[in-house]
C-alpha cells in the first residue's frame, strides 16, 4: 500500500490541534463545573440563612399562638384604639369584655387578632412580617395574598413549606409560609366551620425584608462570573501562547520528518520510496492524459573508482555536485529521485523520446564541465544516462526496465553517453 507521508504528517498536525481543542474544552468545562458549584454553595448557603430565619420565626409565631390559644385568649385593658374585636362577640357564652375591681375594662383578644397586631409591630419596626391566613378567613384583613393562596392550595396537595423571594415596591423579600394544624384549643372559636383537630385550617406566612442579601446574591453571581471568566481567558491565552509555540515547533520537525521521509540525506533528492510513489502518480496521470512521458537512468561511471581513490567522503561530494547540476538542466515539474548508490532516475512529464534525449545530452555535458572537480585538478568524471518512453501496455516497472537496460548499452559502449532503446 502506498503511503503518502505529507498527508501522514497532516493528519498528525491535525491531530494535535483536535487534541489541544479537547483539552481547552475539558478545562472550561471543568472550570465551569467548579464555580457553578460555587455559586450554588455560596447561594445556598445565604438561602439556607433566611430559610432558617423564616423557620424560626414560624415556630415562635405558632408557639405564641398556642399559648395564648391554650390560655382561651388573652384580655387587654381598653384604652384609646384597642377596639373590641366584634367576631369574638358572635361566639356564645364568651366574655370579650370584663371589669376589674377598680371599674377598668379589659377586652378579649384571640390569638389571630395577637399575632396580626405583633405582626404590624414587627412591620412597623421594619423586622419582619407575618400574616395568619385561610381560603377561607373569618376577617377580610386576614384573606391571602397571590403568594398565600398558592401555598394553600399546595398545602392541601401535601407540601409542608413554600418559599421564595419576591419583589415589591422596589425592595425584595423572602417569603415562607407553612400550614397552620387545628388544635383542640382551636375548635373553641373554629369548630364551627367545620374543621376538625389535625386538620389544616390555614397559614402563617413569614415576610423577612431581604433587598440586602437579595443584592448579595447578585454580586455573588456577578463576582463569580467575572472570576471564573478572567480565569479561564488568562489560562486559555496561556494555553494558546503556548500551543501557537508547540505547534510551530512541531510543524517545524514535521518539515523536517518530511524531509526525511521523502528526501535522500545526502543529496536531498526524492529518496526511492518517495520518489517511486511520486513516479507511480504521474505514470498514472500520464496513462489518463495520454500525453507522452520519458525516464533517464543516470549512473556515475566509475564511481567505485573515485571512492578507492579519492575516498568516500569525496564520493559523497561527486554525488552532490552530480545532482545539483542535472537538477540544473530539469524543469520544474521534472521528478528526480536517488535510485541507488551512484545511479539517479529522472522523469520527465510530457516529454517524448527526442526531447529527452537532448535532455540528456544536456545534462551529461554539464558533468563534464563541473567547476568543483576541475579546480581539484581530477578529471574523468561523467555520467551515462538510458532513456526510455511510456507506451501503451507499460507500468513504472517496465519503463524503469527498459532505461535500465538502455543505460547498460550506454556503458557497454564506453561510457558518457546517451541511449534508448
Amino acid at each position: 500500500m502506498n503511503h503518502n507521508p505529507d498527508v501522514e504528517i497532516k493528519s498528525s498536525s491535525l491531530s494535535v490541534k483536535n487534541h489541544i481543542k479537547v483539552i481547552s474544552f475539558a478545562f472550561f468545562l471543568i472550570l465551569l463545573l467548579i464555580f457553578s458549584g460555587y455559586y450554588y454553595r455560596c447561594d445556598n448557603l445565604i438561602k439556607d440563612q433566611l430559610l432558617n430565619e423564616a423557620r424560626a420565626f414560624f415556630q415562635e409565631i405558632v408557639l405564641t399562638r398556642d399559648w395564648i390559644a391554650n390560655h382561651g385568649g388573652i384580655y387587654v385593658k381598653m384604652r384609646e384604639g384597642v377596639e373590641v374585636n366584634p367576631f369574638l362577640q358572635t361566639i356564645p357564652g364568651l366574655k370579650v369584655v370584663i371589669k376589674d375591681e377598680d371599674g377598668q375594662k379589659y377586652t378579649l383578644k384571640n390569638p389571630a387578632l395577637v399575632t396580626r397586631e405583633i405582626s404590624e409591630l414587627g412591620q412597623h419596626e421594619r423586622i419582619l412580617k407575618f400574616h395568619i391566613t385561610s381560603l377561607t378567613p373569618l376577617n377580610s384583613k386576614n384573606a391571602p395574598d397571590s403568594f398565600e393562596e398558592e401555598s394553600l392550595n399546595k398545602f392541601r396537595n401535601g407540601l409542608k413549606e413554600v418559599y421564595r423571594f419576591e419583589e415589591k415596591d422596589k425592595k425584595h423579600y423572602f417569603r415562607y409560609m407553612a400550614p397552620v394544624i387545628t388544635k383542640q384549643a382551636c375548635i373553641k372559636c373554629h369548630g364551627f366551620q367545620g374543621y376538625e383537630v389535625g386538620d389544616i385550617r390555614g397559614g402563617i406566612s413569614v415576610s423577612i425584608p431581604a433587598t440586602k442579601t437579595y443584592h448579595q446574591l447578585n454580586e455573588n453571581r456577578i463576582i463569580t462570573l467575572f472570576t471564573a471568566s478572567a480565569i479561564f481567558i488568562s489560562v486559555l491565552i496561556v494555553i494558546v501562547s503556548i500551543s501557537k509555540k508547540c505547534l510551530t515547533e512541531l510543524d517545524e520537525s514535521q518539515e523536517k520528518l518530511f524531509e526525511m521521509a521523502t528526501r535522500d540525506s545526502l543529496t536531498g533528492l526524492l529518496n526511492r520510496r518517495e520518489g517511486f510513489r511520486r513516479f507511480a502518480e504521474e505514470v498514472s496521470r500520464t496513462k489518463r492524459t495520454g500525453d507522452p512521458l520519458s525516464l533517464m537512468m543516470i549512473d556515475i561511471d566509475h564511481f567505485k573508482r573515485i571512492n578507492d581513490n579519492y575516498g568516500h567522503q569525496f564520493g559523497d561530494t561527486v554525488l552532490k555536485e552530480v545532482s545539483r547540476t542535472i537538477l540544473k538542466t530539469l524543469r520544474d515539474y521534472d521528478l528526480m529521485m536517488r535510485y541507488g548508490g551512484e545511479e539517479f532516475a529522472v522523469l520527465l512529464p510530457s516529454t517524448a523520446t527526442e526531447k529527452a534525449i537532448e535532455v540528456a545530452e544536456r545534462a551529461r555535458e554539464s558533468i563534464e564541465k563541473v567547476s568543483t572537480f576541475i579546480e581539484e585538478g581530477i578529471d574523468g568524471i561523467t555520467i551515462s544516462i538510458g532513456v526510455s518512453q511510456l507506451i501503451l501496455n507499460d507500468t513504472l516497472d517496465t519503463l524503469i526496465s527498459k532505461a535500465d537496460a538502455a543505460l547498460y548499452v550506454a556503458k557497454e559502449r564506453g561510457r558518457n553517453s546517451v541511449y534508448t532503446n
